[in-house]
């Protein structure tokens, strides 16, 4: 019976990533994104710096904009307002507060607006259309560059230069507040057991339990000795097994001199030890970003973008790239693995994944603001030249994600070439999708299927007609799939190509079903879709998915295999 409930579990997630992803409500509702603060979108940002719009305020933006649930973008600015602009650049309508707004608002799952202001107050503001509708204002008794976070009771976390850390029920009440050693910048990041973390200038890392009726401190790092060059002004990132990522900042002390450090980048460990710390030529205020792949993006004031890997014991520096001016702006990362952040030298960057520069937009003044992308793919953030700069065209965006077909094929066999592709935004999408094989540019297969309404964020594999392998071992095969859009201008994506060697007999992987030559869940997907959902057909490769070994493919496979990933079972035979 167990048993039978995890097929039927399994069967239904499989049904929900070949039927489509939902899309979230907001493509950016708060700072960083999302409550780990990943600053990862699950969409793509524009393929070129094309300028879609601006808007100008009255005052320098250093907030970042966040995007509301029927798509309208709020920023602050330092005239003192809070803007919401319609998807178009118009302004909707602005709300007056009475000083700058630095800190970035947050929409809440109702739609209410929270902001800070240098007013001392934290606001609650509804969005009436024509006007923003003050729902209430609560005094935090000092300066809020600290950005909101919305916990899921709806309890509003946030930070004060009264070095005050706060807890605020959703009426604005303050529920509780934890006194530390200096000032509060850092934005809090909450994680998925609801534990909250926050910086501090008193230069430590902390993280709370919300107890109700007050803060109970889980623990708190100690980033170095007051006052040695270690304030823990960045907001910290959450990554896939719970590490911590945050930056030190040896300036923003009113009367200290900077303290010159060389280590200033910590990753700690969700029970509070270090895990490794990395050296970089000067601070890093800037809050790191999660890559699709785990890297970790962050800017220094040195004025270098450094993308690390976590190796478990260590960050490894994979690249950086300079810019002309410091970098404290955060970085956006799309869900191609593309890097958006903007820098003091006053032009914003795309950077690729290897950390080539793709393209750079140039503003008259520089850029603190982190960037949002909006599921049209229009990227937003603001300079201090008193502009919010949107970019992009809002054309749609379908790419592929992988060709599945197996690193070795028999000769004289037959496979099904199957590949996945997404749609990179919020709108359905329907498009060809093409298969060219070849060798020594002798094309010896081709095929195309249509793609029909795939759903806005969503997923799905398409096989290909059969293809029938020459009898000739050693011949390298290269296999390129493309999607065939013509209004998707963002083309990096839209072609992937896998080598494939032809071989007398395969050596196969016992689980590896799809014959990429790994054991993981597309495995545990492909026996449910070809058992269950009507997938391919059986090809060679398939054999490998008799982790039973009993010469059949059948459901049993699939329980043994789901307890193999999942529950910690005996290895495939």
């Amino acid at each position: 019976m167990k048993y039978n409930r995890l097929i039927v579990g399994v069967i239904i997630l499989m049904c929900l990533s070949s039927t489509g992803i939902y899309a979230e409500e907001s493509p950016w509702p708060t700072f960083r994104h999302d409550l780990s603060h990943t600053g990862r979108s699950s969409y793509t940002g524009p393929a070129d710096s094309t300028l879609y719009w601006v808007f100008h305020a009255n005052g320098g933006i250093a907030s970042s904009p966040a995007i509301g649930y029927d798509k309208t973008i709020y920023v602050g600015a330092s005239d003192s307002c809070l803007y919401a602009i319609n998807p178009d650049g118009s302004l909707k309508w602005c709300f007056k507060t009475g000083r700058g707004v630095f800190s970035s608002p947050a929409v809440g799952p109702d739609s209410i607006i929270y902001v800070g202001s240098l007013d001392k107050y934290l606001y609650a503001i509804e969005d009436s259309v024509t006007y923003g509708k003050l729902r209430w204002k609560t005094s935090l008794e000092s300066f809020i560059y600290s950005s909101p976070a919305i916990g899921a009771d709806r309890t509003i976390y946030v930070g004060s230069l009264s070095f005050d850390f706060y807890a605020l029920n959703p009426d604005g009440e303050v529920k509780w507040a934890y006194s530390t050693n200096w000032c509060v910048f850092s934005s809090p990041a909450i994680g998925p057991d609801g534990t909250v973390y926050v910086g501090s200038k008193d230069e430590h890392l902390y993280a709370f339990e919300d107890s109700v009726t007050y803060g109970k401190v889980r623990w708190r790092y100690a980033a170095g000795l007051f006052y040695d060059g270690h304030l823990v002004d960045s907001s910290p990132a959450i990554g896939p097994d719970g590490t911590i990522y945050v930056g030190t900042d040896p300036y923003g002390a009113y009367g200290q001199v900077p303290v010159p450090v060389d280590t200033v980048f910590f990753a700690i460990n969700p029970d509070g030890s270090l895990k490794w710390s990395f050296p970089m030529h000067d601070g890093a205020e800037s809050s790191p970003a999660i890559g699709p792949d785990g890297t970790i993006y962050v800017g220094s004031y040195d004025s270098s973008l450094y993308a690390i890997a976590d190796s478990g014991s260590r960050g490894i520096l994979k690249w950086k790239f300079s810019t002309r001016g410091p970098i404290d702006a955060s970085p956006a990362v799309d869900a191609c693995g593309t890097i958006y952040v903007g820098s003091r030298d006053s032009a914003l960057y795309a950077l690729n994944p290897d950390g080539t520069k793709r393209w750079s937009f140039k503003t008259n003044g520089g850029i603190e603001s982190s960037p949002a992308i909006g599921g049209n793919g229009i990227l937003y953030f603001g300079s201090f030249d008193g502009n919010l700069y949107a970019l992009g065209t809002g054309a749609p965006d379908v790419g592929v994600v992988s060709v599945n077909v197996p690193n070795q094929v028999k000769i004289n066999y037959t496979y099904l070439p199957a590949v996945t592709v997404r749609n990179y935004r919020t709108t359905p999408q329907s498009f060809d999708l093409s298969c060219l094989i070849d060798t020594q540019g002798i094309y010896v297969y081709g095929d195309t299927v249509h793609v029909s309404d795939l759903t806005g964020g969503g997923m799905i594999q398409k096989a290909f007609s059969p293809w029938k392998v020459g009898p000739d071992s050693s011949v390298v095969y290269s296999v390129t799939t493309v999607t065939l859009l013509p209004e998707d201008d963002n083309v990096i994506n839209d072609t992937l190509s896998k080598n494939v060697i032809s071989v007398a007999q395969v050596s196969f992987i016992h689980g590896d079903a799809t014959g990429d030559g790994w054991i993981d869940a597309a495995d545990v997907v492909y026996l449910l879709n070809y058992l269950f959902a009507g997938g391919p057909a059986p090809a060679p490769f398939l054999e490998a998915g008799d982790v039973t070994c009993d010469e059949v493919v059948d459901a049993s496979d699939v329980v043994y295999l789901v307890n193999y990933l999942f529950i910690g079972g005996p290895p495939p035979c």
